[in-house]
């Protein structure tokens, strides 16, 4: 069959979302409706014979796929597999013939499906028993009391039984060490029947485990070799060698990354998203070991998908196409707070779902809003009452467990006091001999201590918890739409100049990420034209990005303290700072290429609805190993390396600068950032 053809038919059959228009996607009901007409009657033989993408991802999935059932398979009809998934026998045959699935052909029969076809598919289709948690303890300051009193909480209404999974704020090796420490005493302290998890990338992680236990190792996946490239600089079979070193695995998918980035090479989401399950199932092949898949459903934004109903149809069919790649797969249930779906309407979403869709786990965290990724997703506290509608029988060995730690089997009417106990026993097992009565009374005042700086535990009563995450949601909203401060900009620059990108609008700017990634015509040719006499060897720019606070409160310490340390390092730093209106991280690159710069260090506003107003540093470097410009918008972002999590409960100002001039300085002497950056 045309490969061009084949990816026009899958595109245009898929259900719209806002993400599917750069690569072709339309909105017109009737297009998709002839679409998926046509798709109904294209053989599974045609779709196997096609290779949509000449990558190595391509070749992963060929090899991966069962071959020997090809001549009972082949004639068969997208039609005719979506007729055998939804009889009566449809887990058996999907048991037998799962294996003989290409990605692709997984995704056709996905697209023609109805929300109620897709429903019976993920409830028949092995269909979890009983709605599983990960616990989520997010810190912004990777603050280890705020991570363990987090993973109490999460402990006290239940949660947890699949993993404790941490995204940590700062993402080098000696950070990543600790906190895999602290998840696994937690874990051996209280004697949890769970996996823990620092979620890192395979590279770090690698590193890692030559100072200490590793027990899951971690890596976001793509369904492209151009977008795995530009998240861990690998292709499908160097992450399957590094996965071989785990005892574990949990991998991260979510549609939208691949059009976001810039490498979805002419395909669909949905398609993608499956080819990225065929790497989870390729790399389970070549590494067998305990494996779980979590789908970051509407991480991205509106620029992916913009309502409620888009995300509950891309749950729906990410976890079809899971099960029929034979994954364990969980749901990250989740918005972005400029994509203005209300915490509220998010919770209703997420019962719909889990009665739908019957994913095995979700996330759970401190009160809807995480306190360190900025985005909703679901709270402890909706869990008991999850549970309960996935009608699951039993909790298995996590249940027993947390029962004989007094952990309530639902709702904790006192959640302060089972923490409280919870910490007792984890101090003790760590050997400390004070009274439980004493070492209550201390977690206590700890819990008062972490609401008065705005954390949702200890917090029983349902309506202040939601008006707290309201709260939240209206900071957030209010910060993706604030400006930079030109005193600000004043007051931390030498001679600030104000650029703007493509974006007309703030609002065209959140809906279109691309517009926020180059110059308007006028302000490139002046940026071009900025030094005549001598290049700069390092360019510093600032962005809003998604959060100006955040630069109005950190830069007029951060700027001048980065440009004082460069400079005292022997590096010529630019005369002018650039200021970029609705700008994101690829303007800084766009930059760097106009005025000839080796480095440039890009300050920009990020992760609104953490109630906190965070600032990170973009380093890049960029120049060939000869020498040579590589500056682009098109540069994959594992060339560049982020110093994140600056605020004032954070990295503070004065670490942060020290540690933007030091990756300065390795990317110079190394010639590359990013990925590629050595320690």
């Amino acid at each position: 069959m045309d490969r061009d053809a084949l990816r026009r038919t899958l595109t245009l059959a898929s259900a719209f979302k806002e993400g599917d228009r750069a690569v072709g996607g339309v909105d017109d009901a009737q297009v998709r409706r002839d679409a998926r007409q046509a798709l109904l009657s294209i053989t599974l033989g045609d779709i196997h014979q096609t290779q949509l993408i000449d990558d190595g991802v391509s070749d992963a999935l060929a090899r991966s796929r069962r071959r020997t059932d090809d001549a009972a398979l082949g004639t068969w009809t997208v039609r005719r597999l979506r007729d055998a998934l939804l009889a009566p026998a449809a887990a058996a045959w999907v048991a037998r013939y799962g294996p003989a699935l290409g990605s692709e052909a997984i995704a056709a029969v996905a697209k023609v499906m109805t929300r109620d076809e897709l429903s019976a598919v993920a409830r028949s289709v092995g269909g979890a028993r009983r709605c599983g948690s990960r616990i989520q303890p997010n810190s912004p300051g990777d603050d280890e009391r705020e991570i363990l009193f987090s993973i109490l909480e999460g402990l006290a209404y239940g949660c947890g039984d699949v993993v404790i999974g941490l995204n940590p704020a700062a993402d080098d090796v000696d950070s990543i060490v600790r906190l895999e420490q602290l998840l696994e005493r937690v874990v051996r302290r209280l004697e949890l029947p769970t996996r823990f998890c620092v979620l890192s990338d395979l590279i770090k992680q690698h590193a890692a485990q030559r100072r200490t236990r590793v027990d899951v190792g971690f890596q976001s996946l793509a369904g492209t070799s151009a977008a795995l490239a530009g998240m861990v600089g690998l292709d499908v079979d160097g992450v399957a060698d590094l996965a071989r070193a785990f005892g574990g695995l949990y991998f991260e998918t979510g549609q939208g990354a691949e059009v976001t980035n810039g490498s979805a090479e002419g395909v669909d989401m949905g398609t993608l998203e499956a080819r990225t399950y065929g790497v989870a199932r390729r790399i389970g092949q070549t590494a067998p070991v305990w494996t779980i898949v979590n789908d970051v459903a509407g991480f991205i934004g509106p620029e992916v998908f913009t309502t409620a109903d888009q995300l509950e149809r891309v749950c729906l069919e990410d976890v079809v196409m899971a099960r029929l790649h034979g994954l364990t797969m969980g749901l990250d249930v989740c918005a972005t707070f400029h994509m203005g779906i209300t915490p509220s309407s998010l919770r209703q979403l997420t019962r719909g779902i889990v009665e739908r869709a019957a994913p095995a786990y979700l996330m759970a965290v401190a009160g809807n809003a995480d306190p360190m990724l900025g985005y909703l997703t679901t709270s402890f506290r909706e869990h008991p009452a999850l549970r309960r509608l996935s009608r699951g029988a039993g909790g298995g060995a996590m249940q027993a467990r947390l029962s004989a730690l007094g952990v309530p089997d639902g709702d904790a009417a006192d959640t302060a006091s089972v923490v409280a106990g919870l910490y007792a026993r984890y101090a003790h097992a760590g050997g400390d001999s004070r009274s439980s009565v004493a070492l209550e009374t201390e977690a206590r005042r700890e819990l008062t201590g972490l609401q008065a700086r705005g954390w949702d535990l200890g917090l029983p009563h349902t309506v202040r918890a939601e008006a707290r995450v309201d709260a939240i949601y209206e900071h957030a909203r209010a910060a993706l739409h604030a400006v930079i401060d030109d005193a600000v900009v004043r007051d931390a620059g030498t001679q600030p100049l104000f650029v703007r990108t493509a974006a007309a609008s703030r609002e065209q700017y959140l809906a279109s990420p691309a517009s926020g990634e180059r110059l308007r015509d006028e302000d490139a040719r002046v940026v071009t034209a900025l030094y005549r006499a001598r290049r700069p060897q390092v360019q510093l720019v600032v962005s809003d990005g998604l959060n100006a606070h955040a630069v109005n409160e950190q830069l007029r310490t951060l700027l001048p303290g980065v440009r004082q340390m460069l400079a005292a390092g022997g590096f010529h730093v630019g005369e002018h700072e650039l200021v970029v209106r609705n700008g994101r991280v690829r303007a800084g690159y766009e930059i760097g290429g106009r005025v000839g710069a080796d480095v440039v260090v890009h300050f920009i506003g990020e992760r609104p609805g953490t109630g906190l107003n965070t600032l990170s540093v973009y380093v890049t470097y960029g120049r060939d190993a000869a020498g040579g410009s590589r500056w682009s918008r098109d540069l994959p972002h594992s060339a560049t390396t982020a110093i994140c999590g600056i605020h004032r409960h954070g990295k503070p100002l004065e670490v942060a600068a020290a540690e933007v001039a030091r990756v300065v300085g390795r990317a110079v002497a190394q010639r590359r950032s990013g990925v590629g950056l050595s320690d």
